[in-house]
């Protein structure tokens, strides 16, 4: 198991997970990073926000990024009919 550490980012702003997670494989990792933006999505709406600013970087352990999630990949916006 490796360790990857999942900080949050906004191009301005980050919020760096110091400890990390392990995972089996990259592809956990991706399942993970995309059940975690939606539940951080979640409390947003819940407040009347939507930031699609945001993205999920996971570095391994030697600090290299390996995925990246921008919010606007976590979830399918369907426009209303013209």
């Amino acid at each position: 198991m490796a360790r990857y550490f999942l900080h949050l980012r906004d191009g301005t702003e980050q919020i760096l997970d110091p400890e990390g997670l392990e995972f089996a494989t990259i592809e956990a990792v991706r399942k993970a990073v995309l059940v975690s933006a939606r539940d951080l999505m979640t409390g947003d709406i819940r407040e009347g926000v939507i930031d699609l600013r945001f993205r999920i970087d996971v570095e391994d352990e030697g600090g290299d990024i390996v995925y990246t999630l921008p919010f606007k990949h976590a979830v399918n916006i369907i426009p209303e009919a013209a």
